[in-house]
């Protein structure tokens, strides 16, 4: 059952077709749990995105529905990713969106990670 306030997982989004096969991504990573592949349009030289392969919007849905085993395994692969690709040496960000006030693109939860320059500031202060 979806969390209260979020809308229904969209089994038509992009990441989701990309899990089935559809569309085809540049995969840095998969196994049981996630699948990473680089950004169609990076915001960083080094720009991967990092999804679960179960059908949640957020990370307040995944947190709240996912097992425990999936919620472990998501986020080892996401430090697997960053370490193999080398991004600890010099720092990377991880970001996750949600929905049209954070900026959130795609209705399945996602983390990003940026790295290959300074990234600066996360968040400009308020003025």
């Amino acid at each position: 059952m979806p969390v209260s306030g979020l809308p229904p997982y969209d089994e038509g989004n992009i990441f989701a077709r990309i899990l089935r096969g559809e569309i085809p991504a540049k995969r840095v990573h998969e196994d049981e749990w996630a699948l990473a592949f680089h950004d169609i349009a990076p915001q960083a030289p080094v720009h991967v995105l990092v999804i679960p392969k179960g059908p949640y919007v957020s990370l307040a849905d995944f947190t709240a529905q996912a097992s425990d085993a999936e919620i472990g395994g998501f986020w080892r692969a996401v430090g697997k990713v960053a370490r193999d690709l080398g991004l600890e040496e010099k720092g990377f960000r991880t970001l996750s969106n949600m929905g049209f006030d954070g900026g959130q693109e795609v209705p399945h939860f996602h983390v990003h990670l940026f790295a290959g320059r300074p990234l600066g500031r996360m968040v400009s202060p308020a003025g």
